[in-house]
């Protein structure tokens, strides 16, 4: 036990001090994870009734509830205990493809690869991840999140996991990364979240940030430039999954440059203040360097999110800076800032998955309201995008058809 009372005002022996530090931190994070998925001791899925999973599905309850009395799938579909009815993620997507009402991108498009970044931290940027990645599986999209940054917390948020005592090195992408890229295989796991999965994420990363910069460790020789890993890892699986988010630190190092470089989309979260403005500014000139330098030359996706937007006078004059300068590269919709997302990140938790708030329920519908609408834009632009490459390989084969004749 750390000695409250008797503390000294420096530290005669620091790693000792850090060392109980982590263990205690460790230990009490197993605890609240215990405490709020009691009794399972890891994160379930939640559940809908059957007014709004009707709604999910793109059809009136009545209609699922024919659905159910000709089909034996009902059996599976969970029961609450005054034998109302709860539907899965799973038990929904099964009707939605029973429909046909599920979105279904053209296998003549490619998946989105966002990166989702910025210079530093307190940005709303795993929110920001977690949150879309989420919303993706819940419109029944199939998602990858990857977790690029050595903190872990989109890990921990996405995945239930507790960094640090959960995973292995062998469990992160390090090895992919530095010797065999075929191990991306390995460490994908599925989520409780049906339609989500993830990489995870722990100091373990620290390891590739140091070492692909190194042409003695990062086995370049066979494996070929260093920027360019996460780029030839993604090659492999990303024809599984319709959006794959990586989730970069708060930096612009190896792992955040590979996100950049494997990417076809980038969003940057900004909060709407004049520190984070003038950041945002310094990473616009670090990325024209890097572009030139790495020859990138188009994305397919780019937009800014004002994220925390506390509603305030002067936030709302740095939003209009914003929107004046940048136009239409900023999102139409902003994301608030609220006691909500704080309440359900002290739960291990998303909006998203909350089913019963804590708080004021109109509160909790108004953090709703503003997820969805910033997530909903987003997925809108990226099914533009899809069908826009649908519509030029339509119109390429068509040419080519022509030119057989």
């Amino acid at each position: 036990m750390l000695d409250a009372v008797l503390t000294p005002i420096g530290l005669e022996d620091p790693s000792s001090v850090m060392e109980a530090f982590q263990n205690a931190g460790n230990e009490m994070l197993v605890r609240i994870r215990d405490i709020v998925t009691n009794p399972y001791k890891k994160k379930t899925a939640r559940t809908w009734g059957i007014v709004d999973a009707a709604q999910m599905i793109g059809i009136s309850p009545p209609t699922l509830r024919k659905l159910e009395l000709e089909d034996n799938y009902a059996n599976s579909t969970h029961r609450k205990e005054n034998n109302r009815r709860a539907y899965t993620l799973e038990n929904i997507n099964y009707y939605r493809d029973l429909q046909k009402t599920r979105y279904r991108r053209s296998p003549h498009s490619d998946p989105i690869c966002i990166a989702i970044t910025n210079f530093k931290g307190g940005c709303a940027k795993t929110t920001t991840v977690a949150h879309l990645a989420q919303k993706c599986a819940l419109d029944g999209l199939r998602v990858l999140m990857i977790d690029l940054d050595p903190q872990g917390s989109a890990s921990f948020v996405c995945g239930g996991l507790i960094p640090d005592l959960e995973l292995e090195y062998e469990d992160t992408i390090c090895t992919a990364l530095m010797e065999n890229p075929e191990d991306i295989f390995k460490v994908i796991r599925k989520t409780h979240f049906e339609g989500l999965d993830i990489i995870p994420a722990n100091l373990a990363l620290q390891d590739a940030e140091l070492g692909l910069p190194n042409s003695e460790l990062n086995n370049v020789k066979t494996l070929g430039s260093a920027a360019f890993r996460l780029k030839n890892c993604i090659a492999l699986i990303k024809h599984k999954y319709d959006v794959i988010i990586f989730d970069c630190g708060p930096n612009l190092g190896i792992l955040t440059i590979n996100a950049l470089t494997a990417a076809n989309a980038i969003l940057i979260p900004i909060p709407p203040n004049m520190f984070d403005y003038a950041s945002f500014v310094m990473l616009t000139g670090t990325l024209k360097t890097l572009f030139d330098s790495l020859k990138i030359k188009k994305f397919d996706f780019f937009r800014i999110l004002l994220s925390k937007h506390s509603g305030s006078s002067e936030a709302g004059n740095v939003e209009s800076m914003l929107r004046k300068q940048f136009g239409g590269y900023v999102l139409s919709n902003h994301m608030c800032e609220t006691i909500e997302i704080a309440r359900a990140t002290n739960d291990l938790s998303t909006v998203y998955e909350i089913s019963k708030p804590r708080g004021s329920r109109d509160a909790f519908r108004r953090a709703i309201d503003h997820l969805d609408a910033v997530n909903n834009e987003i997925i809108g632009h990226f099914k533009s995008v899809w069908d826009a490459q649908a519509k030029a390989a339509s119109h390429l084969l068509s040419e080519e058809a022509d030119l057989c004749q």
